[in-house]
């Protein structure tokens, strides 16, 4: 058991290591661009200056200290994972036609499409580039040959991921499997390979790189879960994006799937008219259907399936040798399932 002490000090350094991070991000792009940057070190400089929870490079590095590795060389491919999700964010606001992130204008609104494109773009090639940084501090070249490998295969996932998510938008017979399956793809997926890939660049066994692969899994798959969650228990302030965002774009996620199994006919219609209503961003229709969820304990359901990935993630940790990086990786799972935003 992680003591409220221990607890206390594995948020502490991850914090700081999550401010490293953030500071490397901004001045490594810096010195990508250099003078010749133009506009596109204003987009960057928009889009890393205000970060996410950094999740994956977090992952990455613990999972590579667990594995008995040298951080500081699989550093670079931390921080590249990071431009990689990123460059996913500013598509991903294109697709969803979001206008604010991390409680500023998305990229797209603030500039212009054009240029949110291009900067992806280039996010995702410095992903790549990052990556071979770490043989220049020693990793064995096939061993980042083998991140790259399984990067690629990630992120070729993630596309088949949110390509299957839009299939399904607005369909109300979508199955808890086909929703698992969507955030298996656009989530969970990247968060095994962060797993995965910090340990195979630390040098660790096939043994531990299949443990922290099944690790980032799980709690990539309760991380989303909570994610969808809190598009109904959220608020806009705390999130940094409007709560309404899912039902606009009719997303079908699981509060939503196990509501529309209630056996009162009432309750599943109205879901439907909701759904079909024009002013689905309203917030009386947002309060509504908040209402509905929680009548038909929709939302404990839901949260009840993240618990149960979470207890899973931290199974997978107790197959590896005690260290201070595996319980970091204990507490962040913890973390980010009792997170508000």
């Amino acid at each position: 058991m992680v003591t409220a002490r221990e607890d206390a000090g594995d948020f502490a350094a991850l914090m700081e290591e999550r401010a490293r991070i953030a500071d490397y991000l901004v001045r490594h792009m810096r010195e990508v661009l250099g003078e010749r940057g133009g506009y596109l070190a204003k987009t960057t400089e928009h889009m890393l200056s205000a970060p996410g929870k950094l999740l994956r490079p977090l992952l990455l590095l613990d999972a590579c200290r667990a594995a008995g590795g040298d951080i500081s060389r699989v550093f670079p491919a931390a921080c590249g994972t990071e431009y990689g999700h990123v460059a996913s964010l500013i598509h991903d606001d294109i697709i969803d036609g979001d206008d604010a992130r991390h409680g500023r204008p998305t990229l797209h609104v603030k500039f212009n499409l054009p240029a949110a494109i291009l900067t992806g773009d280039l996010l995702i090639f410095e992903t790549f580039l990052s990556y071979t940084e770490c043989h220049e501090q020693g990793v064995a070249a096939e061993r980042v040959l083998q991140a790259i490998r399984t990067l690629s295969r990630t992120c070729i996932e993630m596309c088949q991921g949110q390509a299957l998510e839009a299939t399904i938008a607005g369909k109300l017979d979508t199955t808890e499997e086909m929703y698992l399956e969507v955030i298996r793809l656009k989530t969970a997926t990247f968060c095994s390979a962060a797993g995965r890939i910090g340990a195979r660049l630390g040098g660790a066994a096939e043994e531990a790189i299949l443990a922290l692969g099944n690790y980032g899994h799980n709690l990539g798959m309760a991380f989303q879960i909570v994610d969808d969650l809190l598009s109904f228990i959220g608020s806009t302030t705390a999130l940094g994006k409007p709560v309404s965002s899912d039902v606009r774009n009719k997303r079908v996620t699981l509060p939503i799937i196990y509501a529309l199994q209630s056996r009162d006919r009432a309750v599943t219609q109205r879901i439907r008219d909701l759904f079909a209503a024009d002013d689905r961003d309203h917030p009386e229709v947002h309060g509504e259907l908040l209402h509905v969820l929680n009548v038909t304990r929709a939302l404990d359901r839901a949260r009840a399936v993240a618990y149960r990935y979470t207890a899973r993630a931290k199974q997978q940790l107790d197959l590896l040798p005690y260290s201070e990086a595996r319980e970091r990786l204990r507490a962040l799972s913890e973390m980010f399932l009792s997170r508000d935003h």
